[in-house]
Protein backbone atom coordinates (compact mmCIF):
# COMPACT_ATOMS: atom_id res chain seq x y z
CA UNK A 1 0.00 0.00 0.00
CA UNK A 2 1.29 3.54 -1.04
CA UNK A 3 2.08 5.65 2.19
CA UNK A 4 -0.56 7.34 3.39
CA UNK A 5 -0.92 10.40 5.72
CA UNK A 6 -4.02 11.00 7.76
CA UNK A 7 -5.73 14.25 8.89
CA UNK A 8 -8.39 13.84 11.18
CA UNK A 9 -10.25 15.53 13.98
CA UNK A 10 -8.65 14.62 16.86
CA UNK A 11 -11.43 14.87 19.30
CA UNK A 12 -14.23 13.39 17.10
CA UNK A 13 -12.41 10.85 14.88
CA UNK A 14 -9.94 9.31 16.94
CA UNK A 15 -12.20 5.97 16.86
CA UNK A 16 -11.68 6.00 13.25
CA UNK A 17 -8.12 6.64 12.89
CA UNK A 18 -7.20 4.41 15.66
CA UNK A 19 -9.09 1.37 13.82
CA UNK A 20 -7.90 1.83 10.43
CA UNK A 21 -4.16 1.90 12.57
CA UNK A 22 -5.29 -1.41 14.33
CA UNK A 23 -6.80 -2.96 11.54
CA UNK A 24 -3.59 -2.36 9.12
CA UNK A 25 -0.83 -1.07 11.44
CA UNK A 26 1.54 2.23 10.80
CA UNK A 27 3.40 0.84 8.30
CA UNK A 28 1.69 2.32 5.73
CA UNK A 29 -0.71 4.60 7.72
CA UNK A 30 1.46 7.47 8.95
CA UNK A 31 -0.16 9.19 11.86
CA UNK A 32 1.75 12.38 12.92
CA UNK A 33 -0.97 14.89 12.16
CA UNK A 34 -0.29 18.27 13.78
CA UNK A 35 -0.97 19.12 17.24
CA UNK A 36 -1.87 22.19 19.01
CA UNK A 37 1.82 24.34 19.43
CA UNK A 38 4.07 22.80 17.29
CA UNK A 39 3.59 25.35 14.55
CA UNK A 40 4.59 29.29 15.35
CA UNK A 41 1.11 30.60 13.82
CA UNK A 42 3.01 34.15 13.18
CA UNK A 43 5.01 32.47 10.48
CA UNK A 44 3.49 33.19 6.94
CA UNK A 45 1.10 30.84 5.53
CA UNK A 46 4.31 29.96 2.99
CA UNK A 47 6.32 29.14 6.22
CA UNK A 48 3.31 26.92 7.78
CA UNK A 49 2.62 25.18 4.55
CA UNK A 50 6.65 24.49 4.36
CA UNK A 51 6.95 22.77 7.59
CA UNK A 52 3.69 20.65 7.04
CA UNK A 53 5.22 19.53 3.72
CA UNK A 54 8.38 18.55 4.78
CA UNK A 55 8.06 17.64 8.17
CA UNK A 56 5.07 15.83 8.78
CA UNK A 57 3.45 14.60 5.00
CA UNK A 58 7.13 14.29 3.80
CA UNK A 59 7.25 10.24 3.24
CA UNK A 60 3.79 10.15 2.26
CA UNK A 61 1.95 9.74 -1.57
CA UNK A 62 -1.63 10.00 -0.35
CA UNK A 63 -3.65 11.61 2.22
CA UNK A 64 -6.71 10.48 3.57
CA UNK A 65 -8.78 12.84 5.21
CA UNK A 66 -11.31 11.46 8.19
CA UNK A 67 -14.36 13.39 8.02
CA UNK A 68 -17.09 14.36 11.05
CA UNK A 69 -19.38 16.91 11.62
CA UNK A 70 -16.75 19.42 12.75
CA UNK A 71 -13.97 18.71 10.77
CA UNK A 72 -14.60 21.10 7.99
CA UNK A 73 -14.38 24.13 10.79
CA UNK A 74 -10.79 22.64 12.14
CA UNK A 75 -7.78 24.59 10.78
CA UNK A 76 -5.21 22.24 11.26
CA UNK A 77 -7.07 19.80 9.37
CA UNK A 78 -7.37 22.64 6.69
CA UNK A 79 -3.75 23.23 6.67
CA UNK A 80 -2.91 19.49 6.18
CA UNK A 81 -5.22 19.36 2.93
CA UNK A 82 -3.61 22.60 1.83
CA UNK A 83 -0.06 21.46 2.37
CA UNK A 84 -0.64 18.14 0.91
CA UNK A 85 -1.43 19.14 -2.70
CA UNK A 86 1.72 21.58 -2.65
CA UNK A 87 4.30 21.03 -5.06
CA UNK A 88 7.83 21.32 -3.32
CA UNK A 89 11.45 20.29 -4.83
CA UNK A 90 11.56 17.79 -2.23
CA UNK A 91 7.61 16.31 -2.54
CA UNK A 92 5.23 16.50 -5.17
CA UNK A 93 1.31 16.87 -4.13
CA UNK A 94 -0.12 14.13 -2.61
CA UNK A 95 -3.24 11.78 -3.87
CA UNK A 96 -6.00 12.88 -1.68
CA UNK A 97 -9.00 11.16 -0.30
CA UNK A 98 -12.16 12.18 1.85
CA UNK A 99 -13.43 9.46 3.93
CA UNK A 100 -16.66 10.64 5.62
CA UNK A 101 -18.48 8.99 9.20
CA UNK A 102 -21.31 7.05 7.99
CA UNK A 103 -23.84 8.76 9.81
CA UNK A 104 -22.36 12.20 8.25
CA UNK A 105 -22.38 10.57 4.41
CA UNK A 106 -26.04 9.23 5.09
CA UNK A 107 -27.04 12.58 6.04
CA UNK A 108 -25.38 14.36 3.03
CA UNK A 109 -25.95 11.95 -0.07
CA UNK A 110 -28.93 10.00 -0.71
CA UNK A 111 -29.35 7.48 -4.06
CA UNK A 112 -30.94 7.92 -7.24
CA UNK A 113 -31.89 6.93 -10.72
CA UNK A 114 -30.14 8.79 -13.40
CA UNK A 115 -32.71 10.06 -15.70
CA UNK A 116 -30.50 10.09 -18.66
CA UNK A 117 -28.44 7.01 -18.42
CA UNK A 118 -31.05 4.84 -15.38
CA UNK A 119 -28.00 4.20 -13.60
CA UNK A 120 -27.81 4.38 -9.95
CA UNK A 121 -26.29 8.43 -9.05
CA UNK A 122 -25.74 9.42 -5.37
CA UNK A 123 -27.77 12.83 -4.71
CA UNK A 124 -26.20 15.21 -2.12
CA UNK A 125 -28.30 18.44 0.18
CA UNK A 126 -26.40 21.14 -1.33
CA UNK A 127 -26.39 22.85 2.26
CA UNK A 128 -25.45 19.88 4.20
CA UNK A 129 -22.63 19.66 1.84
CA UNK A 130 -21.52 23.13 1.60
CA UNK A 131 -21.45 23.43 5.30
CA UNK A 132 -19.66 19.66 6.43
CA UNK A 133 -17.29 19.20 3.81
CA UNK A 134 -13.85 21.21 3.95
CA UNK A 135 -13.30 23.90 1.19
CA UNK A 136 -10.46 21.95 -0.83
CA UNK A 137 -12.12 18.56 -0.61
CA UNK A 138 -15.29 19.99 -2.99
CA UNK A 139 -12.82 22.30 -4.86
CA UNK A 140 -11.19 18.81 -6.04
CA UNK A 141 -14.38 16.67 -5.88
CA UNK A 142 -16.50 19.35 -8.45
CA UNK A 143 -16.90 18.14 -11.97
CA UNK A 144 -17.22 20.37 -14.23
CA UNK A 145 -17.73 17.45 -17.89
CA UNK A 146 -20.43 16.97 -19.47
CA UNK A 147 -21.76 13.15 -18.43
CA UNK A 148 -24.88 13.08 -16.95
CA UNK A 149 -23.49 11.59 -14.02
CA UNK A 150 -19.62 10.78 -12.71
CA UNK A 151 -17.72 8.69 -11.04
CA UNK A 152 -14.51 8.62 -8.35
CA UNK A 153 -12.32 8.79 -11.19
CA UNK A 154 -13.65 11.85 -13.25
CA UNK A 155 -12.64 14.34 -9.71
CA UNK A 156 -9.43 14.18 -7.89
CA UNK A 157 -11.04 13.85 -4.76
CA UNK A 158 -13.14 11.30 -4.44
CA UNK A 159 -15.66 11.46 -1.54
CA UNK A 160 -16.34 7.95 0.35
CA UNK A 161 -18.17 6.47 3.20
CA UNK A 162 -15.64 5.09 5.69
CA UNK A 163 -17.56 1.58 5.71
CA UNK A 164 -16.54 1.39 2.17
CA UNK A 165 -13.20 2.54 2.64
CA UNK A 166 -12.44 0.31 5.69
CA UNK A 167 -13.43 -2.88 3.54
CA UNK A 168 -10.98 -2.15 0.70
CA UNK A 169 -8.68 0.40 1.54
CA UNK A 170 -6.38 -0.04 -0.87
CA UNK A 171 -8.28 0.35 -3.89
CA UNK A 172 -9.38 3.79 -2.84
CA UNK A 173 -5.57 4.58 -1.64
CA UNK A 174 -4.73 3.14 -5.52
CA UNK A 175 -6.83 5.20 -7.31
CA UNK A 176 -5.88 8.69 -4.95
CA UNK A 177 -1.91 7.67 -5.65
CA UNK A 178 -2.71 7.20 -9.69
CA UNK A 179 -4.74 10.27 -10.29
CA UNK A 180 -1.55 12.17 -8.98
CA UNK A 181 0.08 11.93 -12.70
CA UNK A 182 -3.23 12.60 -14.27
CA UNK A 183 -2.60 15.92 -16.11
CA UNK A 184 -6.66 15.58 -17.01
CA UNK A 185 -7.43 16.44 -13.57
CA UNK A 186 -6.96 20.12 -12.80
CA UNK A 187 -5.98 20.42 -8.62
CA UNK A 188 -7.05 22.89 -6.65
CA UNK A 189 -4.47 24.34 -3.99
CA UNK A 190 -5.77 27.73 -3.27
CA UNK A 191 -8.79 27.52 -0.06
CA UNK A 192 -10.99 30.36 0.07
CA UNK A 193 -9.62 33.07 1.81
CA UNK A 194 -12.15 32.51 4.54
CA UNK A 195 -11.36 28.93 5.10
CA UNK A 196 -10.39 27.87 8.77
CA UNK A 197 -6.31 27.63 8.15
CA UNK A 198 -3.06 27.21 10.93
CA UNK A 199 -2.67 31.40 11.62
CA UNK A 200 -6.28 32.24 10.41
CA UNK A 201 -8.59 32.01 13.51
CA UNK A 202 -6.34 29.91 15.09
CA UNK A 203 -7.36 28.92 19.07
CA UNK A 204 -6.19 26.38 21.38
CA UNK A 205 -7.33 22.83 21.20
CA UNK A 206 -8.55 23.26 17.71
CA UNK A 207 -6.70 20.49 16.40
Amino acid sequence: MHKTFISYHHKNEQDLKNEIIEKFGGEDFIDSSVADGEINTDLSEDGIMRIIREDYLHNSTVTVVLLGWETAQRPYVNSEIQASLRDTSKNKHNGLLAVIRDDLYNTIFTSDTCSDCGGIVRNRNKAFYEYYIPNLIKKNHAYNGDKCHYTSKDVYCAVVKYSDFISTPEFYIDEAFDKRDNDLLAIKKIPDECTPRIGMNTAKSLI
